[in-house]
């Protein structure tokens, strides 16, 4: 193994001040001035500081003909380690390390070669079936496919394995290295911490109390054991925790809560994520950015909270905690995504679900479903059926784009639909573009809300409608997506994770409804990146004021997700809502292969990589620590 500390060099919007990084943008570049070798596959270890969001890296090799990223793992406990391929004819290596302007650290630890034999063997022990995925594709001559297939297999580790996991990545805090403070001493944040229970045994209250006096931060917190003690205090206090004995802080939670306020001076309330010590070993939590609609029926902000002063003058400190987060701006909320807390998994901090919250009551607006089809009568009766047949929504028309129909049945089944008043075909014979059909309905729609739906779904709700345009009228959402459910009863949708496979995907697919899924988010209405178009609804002033889907760049793949994301710039958030529900029977009207080149739609992921690379890289709605190659909870 080779064993040495590579250089890195600014290529673009880095500069080096005292000895350090610094970012000029979001999106700066080192030059990797290093040798990775001549075999196919590497396992590369690296190094972030503490004190920065651990943003998973972006790994650039240009070649004489293309330029490849490949997105690496988030640092979260300090390193990183990714195993991937090398692309033949890498010219340049670059590394994009972090996503925000000001300091920041960042080292190579480790490359090491990886034959293809020890690559193949690890995927025959971890997923078996992924050998199939990779020796199809290579005899074809399909590399990218292959490789692709490889990166499904090696780039995820089994919850289950986490203490493991968690050695070979955490490491020291380095106070006179990597994580050397940042902030001037004179400009540091004040902390205090109410630790009460006047149950607790006394080697609890003094763990809690040995982690707070570790602390590597330089101004010590002020500790309380009460509310009447704390509230004197507040006046020469900027934050305020509240833990329970046994808690432990990290010894570097401090300084990483100050060197957050200091890059953002306007946040009032500071979360990280944390150990859990449970029957089986330490688990860890992975906490999402702040999702108010989650949080309202599952709150999951636990003990690693810190909260501004001014959030809690008015009222009893713990009544204030819990109503603090619904009173901010989404810009003064900031998750910390490290586990700078462990405590014991069944305290009362252990977030449990609450019934789902109601759909916005009040008059439904008014919906204009689109649905383009082509033939395929069997799946486009029954989902006719059903829209007509099933939903309750009193104020609803369905425009169906005919894009070039030619059986018989289908006309049939469009002349049958025609006859019910709620219902316009519009014929459009021409080449398929997903985008441009879907514009071209808009205009000729009138419903307040725009709902566009895929001809091979069936609905199962019958208050479907009232309840994603409900929700798609809120001042502060953007595109709704419902539950969608294969024949078989397993998850279809249940919101689209931007990075997935590195590009987007549906995390949490695959398994039933009621299985365990990551935070229960399966059944809880909550903010997503994005929704998939195979039934979205959409306010048609939002929709418009974005304009509509990219029938330019994005004729056929990833426009639903493009428009979700350009929603998401104006401040329009994507909710994913399970209490409207529908079977899917996933492309069935476009057909689907066991396998599919790379090559097809290439212009539109490149384009869709080019224009979203910082959400691939970090959705607010995931984790940096969870793997983007894994359809279940996985570390990465």
């Amino acid at each position: 193994m080779t064993r040495q500390t590579y250089a890195l060099t600014p290529e673009k919007d880095v500069v080096v001040r005292d000895g350090r990084f610094f970012s000029l943008s979001n999106e700066p570049w080192l030059r990797v001035e290093a040798d990775f070798g001549a075999s196919r596959f590497v396992e590369i270890v690296f190094r972030a500081s503490l004190l920065d969001d651990p943003v998973r890296p972006i790994l650039r090799f240009v070649t004489p003909t293309q330029v490849i990223d490949r997105i690496l793992p988030g640092p979260v406990a300090g390193a990183g380690v990714w195993i991937g391929a090398l692309p033949r004819g890498a010219c340049e290596i670059l590394l994009s390390p972090t996503d925000r302007p000001g300091p920041f650290g960042f080292a190579i630890e480790s490359v090491r070669p990886v034959g293809l034999v020890e690559t193949l063997a690890r995927v025959r022990r971890r997923k078996p079936g992924k050998l199939w995925s990779f020796f199809v594709p290579t005899l074809f001559g399909f590399r990218a496919e292959a490789e692709n297939a490889l990166d499904w297999a090696n780039n995820s580790e089994p919850l289950e394995d986490f203490e493991r996991w968690f050695a070979r990545r955490k490491r020291p805090f380095e106070r006179d290295g990597l994580d050397a403070p940042r902030s001037e001493i004179g400009r540091l944040p004040r902390f205090a911490i109410l630790v009460s229970d006047s149950e607790a045994a006394p080697d609890r209250l003094a763990r809690t109390l040995a982690s707070i006096e570790r602390q590597s931060f330089a101004r010590p917190a002020s500790v309380t054991r009460s509310e009447a003690e704390l509230r004197p205090l507040l006046a020469e206090t900027d934050f305020v925790a509240r833990l329970r004995p046994g808690d432990e802080l990290a010894d570097h939670a401090l300084a990483c809560l100050a060197e957050t306020i200091a890059r953002a001076p306007q946040t009032k309330l500071i979360y990280a994520d944390e150990l859990l010590r449970a029957a089986h070993g330490i688990r860890p939590t992975f906490k999402p950015d702040w999702s108010p609609s989650l949080a309202a029926t599952r709150p999951y902000l636990g003990h690693c909270a810190f909260y501004a002063v001014s959030t809690l003058a008015s009222a009893e400190i713990d009544e204030a905690m819990r109503s603090a987060p619904f009173t901010l701006e989404r810009s003064e909320i900031a998750h910390l995504r490290r586990w700078l807390l462990t405590r014991d998994e069944d305290e009362d901090g252990e977030a449990r679900a609450a019934p789902p919250s109601p759909t916005p009551m009040g008059p439904a607006p008014s919906v204009s479903i689109i649905l383009l089809t082509r033939d395929r009568p069997d799946i486009l009766g029954p989902c006719l059926e059903s829209i007509l047949r099933l939903s309750t929504h009193p104020s609803f028309e369905l425009l169906i784009v005919d894009n070039g129909s030619r059986k018989a049945e289908t006309f049939a089944i469009l002349e049958k639909a025609k006859t019910d008043p709620r219902v316009r075909v519009l014929a459009r014979p021409e080449p398929f573009n997903f985008a441009r059909l879907n514009n071209d309905a808009v205009r000729a729609s009138t419903g307040e809300v725009v709902l566009f739906l895929n001809n091979d779904t069936v609905v199962v709700s019958p208050d479907w409608l009232e309840t994603l345009s409900r929700r798609a009228m809120a001042p502060q959402t953007g595109a709704v997506g419902a539950l969608l459910l294969f024949p078989d009863g397993r998850i279809q949708h249940a919101g689209v994770t931007v990075g997935l496979g590195q590009d987007a995907g549906h995390f949490g697919a695959l398994v039933t409804p009621e299985a365990p899924s990551w935070l229960g988010r399966a059944g809880l209405a909550h903010e997503t990146s994005a929704v998939t178009a195979a039934c979205m609804a959409v306010e048609r002033r939002k929709f418009d004021s974005v304009g509509g889907f990219d029938e330019i760049n994005l004729p056929i793949e990833f426009n639903d997700t493009d428009l979700c994301l350009r929603l998401a710039e104006r401040g329009w958030a994507s909710l994913y809502v399970p209490q409207a529900r529908l079977l899917h029977y996933e492309s069935a009207s476009r057909g689907s292969a066991m396998f599919r080149p790379m090559s097809v739609y290439a212009k539109e992921r490149d384009y869709f990589r080019d224009r979203w690379r910082g959400v691939i890289r970090d959705d607010p709605y995931y984790h940096p620590a969870l793997s983007l190659y894994a359809r279940q909870p996985a570390l990465w």
